[in-house]
């Protein structure tokens, strides 16, 4: 992701860090293409900053898809992006996901990010197996 959705100066930890449904003008392009279901994106927001986000797909059978995980550069290296990511899981596994996949060729920068969280390859992709409650 290039630069920051919004310039954000103060020191902070992912605890400081509220995970919503975003209003319609706060889905940064780099998570979701236009016209996306907001009821796809999340956002991390640290008061009324957006400082990261993600987009979680049915793709039907129990699948969930990890379409865009990011975190604004100024923001990283505060655990923001493990808050989302298990964010994303709690999201697929409520809704009865079973496998939580990432696409490997469009995430291929952030593979030991995935990999470190218990994601394995299957062929061109990462996957987790989750177990819904």
């Amino acid at each position: 992701m290039r630069g920051c959705w919004r310039f954000v100066t103060v020191e902070f930890s992912y605890r400081d860090v509220r995970v919503v449904q975003p209003g319609a003008d706060e889905i940064p392009a780099a998570i979701a293409p236009p016209r996306t279901p907001r009821a796809e994106v999340r956002v991390a927001k640290l008061g009324a900053r957006v400082v990261g986000g993600y987009r979680l797909q049915d793709a039907g059978g129990g699948v969930f898809a990890i379409r865009a995980l990011g975190v604004c550069s100024r923001s990283r290296q505060r655990g923001v992006g493990r808050w989302l990511l298990g964010h994303a899981l709690g999201v697929a596994e409520s809704r009865g996901g079973r496998v939580v996949e990432v696409p490997g060729p469009g995430f291929r920068a952030a593979c030991g990010f995935f990999e470190k969280a218990g994601f394995q390859w299957q062929g061109d992709r990462l996957v987790l197996a989750v177990t819904p409650d």
